[in-house]
């Protein structure tokens, strides 16, 4: 039985993170909403096979950030924002698959690209 309640209650988890994410993220004119907007893209494109990141991206993102005028406080809210985002989309993916048509495969394996090339600019 304790499997039976845990298999109900992993998917609200899972939900319950993904909102939490959102949440950190706030506005996506904010180092943490672009750093929330990049986590999904990363996690996405690693779901659908269309690239994985460096291991450097997100140290990049954060640097591109600083640069844009990002203070301490900001930084520590987007990287916050980056790992809590990454681990709720790989926990949803991993309770509930979603497919990838080839359109969203070629965009994302163009996104990939432009984030492995240091630009983290949406488009």
């Amino acid at each position: 039985m304790p499997s039976l309640l845990t298999g109900r209650l992993l998917p609200a988890a899972c939900l319950l993170a993904l909102s939490a994410g959102a949440s950190l993220a706030g506005h996506p004119d904010s180092s943490a909403g672009r750093a929330s907007e990049l986590a999904v893209t990363v996690s996405r494109a690693i779901a659908c096979r269309a690239g994985s990141p460096q291991r450097t991206t997100l140290d990049r993102f954060l640097d591109a950030e600083k640069t844009r005028g990002a203070s301490d406080d900001e930084l520590a809210a987007a990287r916050s924002a980056y790992i809590t985002v990454s681990e709720a989309e790989t926990v949803n993916q991993s309770v509930q698959p979603q497919g990838c048509t080839a359109e969203e495969r070629t965009e994302l394996k163009l996104r990939m690209a432009r984030i492995r090339a240091g630009d983290f600019e949406e488009r």
